[in-house]
């Protein structure tokens, strides 16, 4: 089940990176720059979220896998 999840969030990473890819080339090839940092800050902060929570659910992966081990 936590690989489901693991799965889900770096698909939901790879979407932020590209919406902050599209982001800047978009936005550095014009005048129109208004709230350009609010929108960078925002996507950053979610692509930040979302390392924690993969690593979160990596770490606890693995604990499962390690306790269903030391059981045997």
């Amino acid at each position: 089940m936590a690989v489901d999840h693991v799965s889900a969030l770096k698909r939901s990473r790879a979407k932020l990176i590209e919406q902050r890819r599209v982001l800047v080339k978009r936005d550095c090839s014009s005048d129109r720059n208004e709230g350009y940092s609010e929108r960078i800050v925002a996507i950053q902060a979610a692509i930040e979220a979302t390392d924690r929570a993969i690593l979160d659910e990596e770490t606890a992966l693995t604990q499962l896998v390690e306790a269903s081990v030391a059981a045997e």
